[in-house]
């Protein structure tokens, strides 16, 4: 018992005469005041920060996942695409996506979040903006390659957001403003129909350049709002909070394993190569893309080989997509209530792969439409899973940002080969074949991995007093990261 509530909460020794490297970072005990003053930030944090964040997150899946409404909305008629040619203009994002990735994550605390990001939102929807003037598919496929520069940016809301809460709050903060891509996806769906209903051949346009007009004019005005209103890292808050809020923030930051005023170290991301534990969250991360490429960027045409009409097949993604969004708020409020991820991850892969079996085998409508729900429950909440199972346990500004830099550039890259691979419809056997296999992989290796961590925690408890730990004990963690004796990895 004594060794699991160890583990479980790290555990700060000194070594005579020298101060503890994670004694910045301890847990401190609060006063019922403190307790209630930390509360009322935090509250206050979740009412800024998170509307704020989930308004990107909304925009962003709306202007990612509106090539598959528009394809269904004349756009494949029109410009006379082919399977092949509507791959491309999906995976051509990926390109500018991937490129710009490292930057986005290392440098937002150069940059600031508010600049950062409210311009990234603003970028890309001018970009979208453009699309509705597309003649051809090159263009479009070349937009967006832009559009997924603007986009690499803000994939950097994970990183602020494990600077502003602890290990045990990430998930389900995560989970709100990322559940937001699935709730986009289902307007999305709301948003196609309404304008294939009232605005095709409005002015001459078919549906889909609306589409692209509208969605992407609302990007611009979020990006604004993110931009005026987001707030800086807490040692940098200028507004909306007090002086004594400010405080607390700061110190919450720190029992978050950040250092105030720390600046990229290329140095270390030498230790993020060598570090093992980053090749195994980026082998699921790259597992799951598998799946969120298939599902995110066809999810409609899939629906629509069914045998729904097009106006039904938009509406039918509704509920997929709000179930999608309940379950990765449940699931990952549940990992953080019980302070563990790989259960809950290795449940969420398990029951994508599932969703992709059904996909395979299935003859039968209602079965079929059963699969998209499935799929979707399960591949959505992996992405916060692993995301805050990352940060919680690697730990450092510089290896933080470089592991979700390197958790990204491939991922995205497997994203992008799903895409490619899915294929023309209308069975699309070789991608549904491929998220099976790598959601199966992934739900196999995730529990090797839970023993994998709860070896390096024996092995750091059993060491506790030798010399080497007791030189390690001194290092803080800008210098050693999650290396430290007196850490404990989350399970």
């Amino acid at each position: 018992m004594q060794n699991s509530a160890k583990e479980d909460a790290n555990h700060v020794e000194n070594t005579p005469g020298k101060p503890n490297g994670l004694l910045l970072h301890e847990q401190v005990q609060l006063s019922p005041e403190e307790k209630r003053a930390e509360r009322r930030l935090v509250w206050k944090a979740d009412l800024i920060i998170l509307p704020l964040l989930s308004l990107m997150y909304f925009v962003a899946s709306m202007d990612r996942s509106d090539v598959g409404n528009a394809a269904v909305a004349g756009m494949e008629t029109e410009l006379t695409l082919t399977g092949s040619q509507y791959s491309q203009c999906v995976a051509f994002l990926y390109i500018g996506y991937i490129a710009f990735q490292p930057l986005g994550q290392l440098f937002v605390r150069k940059i600031g979040p508010p600049i950062q990001l409210g311009l990234a939102v603003i970028g890309w929807g001018l970009c979208t903006t453009l699309l509705c003037r597309a003649q051809n598919w090159q263009t479009i496929a070349g937009v967006r390659v832009i559009v997924g520069c603007f986009e690499a940016f803000i994939q950097a809301g994970p990183l602020y957001l494990s600077i502003w809460y602890k290990r045990e709050e990430l998930a389900t903060r995560g989970a709100i403003f990322f559940s937001m891509m699935a709730v986009a996806g289902s307007m999305n769906g709301i948003i196609a129909y309404g304008i294939q209903l009232h605005l095709n051949h409005v002015r001459g346009w078919l549906a889909w350049r609306w589409i692209f007009l509208i969605e992407g004019v609302v990007t611009i005005g979020s990006g604004v709002f993110v931009m005026l209103l987001l707030p800086p890292v807490p040692e940098k808050i200028r507004w909306f909070f007090t002086e004594e809020e400010k405080r607390i923030a700061v110190r919450r930051s720190q029992q978050a394993f950040n250092t105030p005023g720390t600046e990229f170290k290329l140095s270390q991301l030498k230790a993020v190569l060598a570090d093992r534990k980053v090749w195994f969250y980026c082998f699921f991360y790259c597992m799951m893309n598998i799946s969120l490429g298939g599902f995110g960027s066809f999810l409609p045409l899939i629906i629509r080989t069914f045998g729904y009409s097009t106006l039904t097949t938009q509406l039918l993604t509704v509920p997929v997509y709000v179930a999608t969004a309940i379950s990765t708020i449940a699931i990952s409020y549940a990992s953080d209530r019980l302070r563990k991820r790989g259960i809950f991850l290795t449940i969420s892969f398990a029951t994508a792969s599932l969703g992709w079996l059904l996909l395979l085998v299935s003859k039968s409508q209602g079965l079929s439409l059963a699969a998209c729900f499935l799929t979707g429950m399960g591949t959505y909440p992996a992405v916060v899973l692993i995301q805050s199972w990352q940060s919680c346990n690697v730990i450092g500004y510089t290896r933080r940002a470089g592991a979700l830099a390197f958790l990204m550039v491939f991922g995205q890259s497997f994203c992008v080969l799903e895409i490619e691979i899915f294929g023309d419809g209308p069975n699309y056997y070789p991608g549904k074949g491929l998220a099976l296999a790598g959601t199966a992989a992934a739900a196999l290796v995730t529990p090797l991995f839970q023993l994998y961590l709860k070896r390096k925690n024996a092995q750091k408890l059993a060491n506790q007093h030798t010399e080497e730990a007791a030189a390690k004990r001194v290092l803080g963690i800008e210098e050693i990261g999650d290396d430290h004796p007196d850490f404990m990895y989350w399970l």
